[in-house]
């Protein structure tokens, strides 16, 4: 399709800018650049478009005893998500931390690298940097080697082994089976280590587990009571308290518990399992919030498979990493596909810029023309005042050309 004028790519939190056609019926400074005359009103031109923009995407990887067949999924099928965020021309940084966080009974050993694996720290990878650019060589073999937990394969060849085991033995040989990733992502943000999250553009967070948060054993024992920081409503302030205005999506591979029950949304369900943190640990109160008690189609093959992969080792459905990605507008994926190339290409396809409207030359204009160039799955919308409002977001690689009217006293 041929337009009128170059297309302007803008970043999110740049703002939208307007452009006018190059062609003009009548020479007047005041009328703006483009600005065309006609009849007495001033006709205006707008080729908006969202880029792929600036994106940090943290992968928070599950790195307890049972998760190696998961993490050499994501390893193999890494190719599908980096082509498609290079399809959206996203300027990247990839960086990965664990789910492990430290505790009285979870201090910093050999297992989990003195610590260095621990709280939200990013994985070092074998270049010498803590997190992958667009232009880095190798990509692939190095996110391979970081998201593969050798403390992972220790700890499953430890269960696996028959050997006596006891807890001395399994702080020894394991790193903590308390998975607690978005309480380590929350670590992250607020510390930002090596300034991975840059200031401007957008945050992406990928949570990959076969657990709950805290293995769902909230439900059962106060020693695995939540913190707020496990909460992922606790984690999108975070966000908006340390980057004011940031975009944030986060995205699972997990169990995935079903669909939410009619008449609940993402952020009511999360509300309701936060009421078992407060004040003493309620067992009348944890009981009404369990959160199965507000989802249905819970994938129960799944969970056995996962259960069956690793000895003494069982999974969970992952309520609070689903409740995280559809409180952002994410994408919830299966940790028991047979590939991942097809879920990681559509978390690649999810991330990038968002553009919500046009600020447009006067209130309330008459439309003269509007076209996108991706017609299927375009987003309709409207003006607002002296605003056009996009509904849903024009996403990265959609791009409007819009013609308005406006009065020439304006």
């Amino acid at each position: 399709m041929r337009w009128p004028l170059q297309m302007i790519m803008l970043a999110v939190l740049a703002g939208v800018y307007a452009a006018c056609s190059p062609v003009m019926f009548e020479k007047d400074a005041d009328c703006g650049v483009g600005c065309v005359r006609v009849n007495g009103m001033k006709e205006i031109e707008y080729t908006v478009g969202a880029s792929g923009g600036k994106v940090d995407i943290l992968f928070v990887d599950d790195n307890s005893g049972s998760m190696s067949f998961e993490q050499n999924n994501i390893a193999a099928r890494f190719s599908s998500f980096l082509s498609a965020l290079d399809a959206k021309q996203v300027d990247y940084r990839i960086g990965v931390i664990t789910t492990d966080v430290s505790g009285p009974n979870n201090g910093p050993r050999a297992i989990n690298g003195n610590g260095a694996l621990q709280d939200g720290r990013l994985i070092a990878f074998s270049n010498g940097q803590y997190f992958l650019e667009k232009g880095t060589a190798n990509k692939e073999a190095l996110f391979a080697g970081v998201i593969r937990r050798g403390e992972t394969l220790t700890c499953e060849n430890y269960l696996n082994s028959g050997s006596s085991q006891n807890a001395s033995a399994y702080a020894a040989n394991c790193p903590s089976p308390d998975e607690r990733g978005i309480y380590a992502a929350s670590l992250t943000v607020e510390s930002n280590p090596s300034g991975f999250i840059r200031a401007e553009g957008s945050l992406a967070i990928v949570f990959l587990s076969d657990e709950d948060v805290r293995s769902l054993l909230y439900e059962q024992s106060p020693a695995y009571r939540l913190n707020d920081r496990d909460l992922p409503q606790t984690l999108i302030q975070i966000v908006q308290n340390r980057f004011p205005g940031k975009s944030l999506s986060m995205h699972s591979i997990i169990v995935r518990p079903g669909e939410l029950k009619s008449g609940y949304s993402a952020a009511d369900v999360a509300q309701k399992i936060s009421q078992v943190i407060t004040g003493d640990y309620n067992i009348s109160v944890n009981a009404q919030n369990r959160p199965e008690n507000f989802f249905y189609g819970a994938d129960i093959s799944c969970l056995n498979q996962q259960g069956s992969q690793t000895n003494q080792v069982s999974g969970s459905q992952g309520y609070l990493y689903y409740l995280a990605a559809k409180m952002t507008g994410g994408v919830v994926g299966d940790i028991c596909a047979n590939n991942y190339g097809s879920q990681l290409s559509a978390i690649g396809t999810n991330i990038g810029e968002k553009v919500n409207q046009i600020a447009l030359a006067c209130e309330n204009p008459k439309i003269l023309d509007l076209r996108f160039t991706n017609q299927s799955g375009a987003p309709t919308g409207s003006v607002q005042g002296s605003n056009f409002v996009f509904n849903p977001e024009l996403t990265s690689g959609q791009t409007v050309y819009l013609k308005i009217e406006c009065p020439d006293n304006m």
